[in-house]
């Protein structure tokens, strides 16, 4: 047996030798082949892969103000509501009695009110005929009762038809019945222009015609005075003339109480509409005081969302304060941390592809970075800004707290030279790429150029501003 196994060991190890010994020998000549690609144009993207979470846009806590029995429940977990919605109620039916009787209250008010206005309306109305019932009385006065006084009466230099011992009174009489001529004159011209629809134009006409009327009271004081001194007008005349007077001026005294209490009622009967407008506001702030009272004995939703909690139950009490219903938005977005050597390449209008992983990697859901928190937040150690991302769309049903897979398009150019990153040196600030010189190529020689770069794109590539050419060959690996 050892005769025959000796030979075959030795005949097994020469075989051996002789195969390792050809391997090296053929691996020792083979030459490294040098690698290289064409520089070309195309698009190139910057992204930031970053993940999230789904949150909803706004989520309420809904609780009454004042405790009460709850008498309506109109909502269970899991029912999308609507903004505005009816909930849960509480027993309102003592408010309600309240607010009957504050309605009846301001609408008692209201018809006195109306009343009052109708009254002011009629005090209005009456005013046109108390001024021409007192400018008729003003003008008999002039020109009827006193004008026998006078020669020329209508002229502008009237004269006493009597002489008299009191010669003040004589001269005042005479310019008293020229200036009277004159007041009458501009009685009629105004009473001719009122508008008797101008409150206004009605209370300054009240006004002047008691100045008006004031001026011939005094006129007649004048000729009363000239006539206690007459020294040549018969005892019969005399009485004559006096009673004219005493009759004129009971006329000018009861036009000019007219206008006074015409004044003092319009006045009054202001003052009164003036306070029952402020009692309607009270009346009114009653009502929008119960009013409010019952609104907020009913739980109305906010916003359009789902039901995700509800602890009311009819017949019980509802603590005040204490939350029965909460409600998550409809409307998701995604939050995500964004580390601080990312942030900079991120702006808001970004768009950004989304996959859940509850939809795996084959559902892309398009978002838009809507908002970035300026201030930093603190992650394991590392300042991060919160970013949030809206759904533009989707056809998927999503909940909160799914996680998002985020990929941020930060940049995007199109028709740029691009070449893989792997092909770019540094050294002492510059960048550099070997070109693939064929007049060299055979003895393992390149060109090294300097280039300016652009853009880093996420899939490896990046973009070429100066140094190249589309077309160039360039060395990745050799």
């Amino acid at each position: 047996m050892r005769f025959f196994k000796k030979p075959i060991f030795i005949v097994t190890t020469v075989i051996a030798v002789i195969i390792l010994g050809g391997y090296f020998i053929f691996a020792g000549n083979k030459k490294t082949e040098t690698e290289f690609i064409t520089v070309k144009k195309g698009s190139i993207l910057q992204e930031v892969s970053v993940v999230g979470n789904v949150k909803p846009v706004r989520s309420v806590d809904l609780a009454f103000e004042k405790s009460g029995k709850i008498s309506l429940v109109l909502v269970d977990v899991g029912n999308y509501v609507s903004s505005g919605a009816t909930l849960v109620g509480q027993d309102n039916s003592e408010l309600y009695s309240q607010l009957e009787k504050a309605n009846a209250d301001l609408e008692t008010q209201k018809a006195e009110f109306n009343k009052s206005k109708i009254v002011l309306d009629n005090y209005y109305s009456a005013v046109a005929n108390i001024l021409n019932d007192a400018y008729a009385k003003a003008d008999d006065a002039v020109k009827k009762q006193i004008d026998s006084f006078f020669s020329d009466g209508e002229s502008d230099t009237p004269k006493l038809n009597f002489t008299t011992a009191n010669s003040q009174a004589q001269t005042d009489s005479q310019n008293g019945r020229l200036t009277s001529r004159t007041e009458l004159d501009n009685w009629k011209s105004e009473l001719n222009k009122l508008d008797a629809n101008s409150r206004d134009e009605l209370n300054s006409a009240l006004s002047k015609g008691d100045a008006h009327l004031k001026v011939i009271r005094d006129f007649l004081f004048d000729a009363m005075d000239a006539l206690e001194k007459a020294t040549n007008l018969s005892a019969s005349t005399l009485d004559s003339y006096k009673a004219n007077v005493a009759t004129a001026r009971t006329n000018i005294n009861a036009a000019l109480t007219n206008i006074s209490d015409q004044k003092q009622a319009i006045n009054l009967q202001g003052a009164n509409i003036v306070s029952e407008e402020v009692s309607i506001k009270s009346y009114e702030a009653s009502v929008g005081s119960i009013e409010a009272q019952i609104a907020k004995a009913v739980l109305h939703s906010p916003i359009n969302g789902v039901v995700i909690k509800q602890d009311a139950k009819v017949g019980e009490i509802a603590t005040a304060g204490s939350i029965l219903v909460s409600i998550l938005s409809s409307v998701y977005e995604i939050e995500a941390f964004i580390p601080e050597v990312d942030i900079a390449k991120i702006k808001i209008g970004d768009s950004a592809k989304a996959t859940l992983d509850a939809y795996g990697r084959d559902i892309v859901f398009e978002t838009k970075v809507i908002s970035i928190n300026p201030a930093e937040t603190m992650v394991e150690g590392v300042a991060t800004y919160k970013t949030i991302l809206r759904f533009n769309s989707g056809d998927k049903p999503i909940k909160s707290g799914m996680t998002a897979n985020l990929e941020i398009l930060t940049a995007q150019k199109n028709d740029a030279l691009i070449v893989p990153q792997r092909a770019i040196t540094s050294a002492d600030g510059d960048k550099f790429v070997d070109i693939y010189d064929p007049a060299s190529a055979q003895d393992g020689t390149v060109t090294r150029l300097k280039v300016v770069t652009g853009l880093r794109g996420s899939d490896g590539n990046i973009e070429i501003l100066e140094g190249l050419k589309e077309g160039d060959k360039i060395v990745i690996s050799q």
